[in-house]
């Protein structure tokens, strides 16, 4: 296996979709999948917003009808601000979780008592929620970022990301 195989299976997610609520959860389901890990930032809020959009909140509680265990893994370093998204959403949380190192997504497994298979990540990020997810041998789904008006360096990271991911694609 080549150094661009390699790396691609880690960095080129399973599943892309425009939002959260665009994710087809019967598709999932029927590939398996019965738990899934949400980032927060930029993925189901903005950055550091307690605010959930109505659309997002109506996905999570089709996720649970459907029969789906989630869980929230994010690097936010502030543990309060998790903890209230979580507590509104009913959702069990970790903060400051350090992605892509596997002990955030360690705890999320064994949390919802699934194996990685079945499994899957959404995240904004390829770098930390892609590239985590991989390596813990889970499914990855990337979305575009919640916020519409992003900063220069954080325009400048998402296209390094997508460039990295298209460069590494076979």
């Amino acid at each position: 296996m080549g150094l661009r195989s390699q790396w691609g299976r880690f960095l080129i997610p399973d599943y892309m979709e425009a939002r959260v609520e665009d994710i087809d959860l019967e598709r999932w389901y029927q590939a398996g999948v019965r738990g899934v890990i949400l980032d927060v930032d930029d993925t189901l809020t903005t950055k550091d917003s307690p605010c959930v959009a109505a659309a997002v909140l109506d996905w999570l509680q089709r996720t649970e009808q459907q029969g789906f265990a989630c869980i929230i893994v994010s690097n936010n370093r502030y543990p309060e601000h998790i903890e209230h998204v979580s507590k509104r959403l009913g959702i069990p949380a970790i903060a400051r979780a350090r992605k892509p190192r596997s002990n955030g997504f360690r705890w999320a497994l064994k949390e919802l008592d699934l194996p990685p298979e079945q499994v899957v990540v959404v995240g904004d990020r390829i770098l930390t929620d892609i590239l985590g997810g991989a390596r813990m041998g889970m499914k990855t789904c990337l979305v575009a970022p919640v916020t519409k008006e992003l900063s220069r360096q954080k325009q400048t990271l998402y296209a390094f990301e997508k460039w990295l991911s298209r460069a590494l694609k076979p």
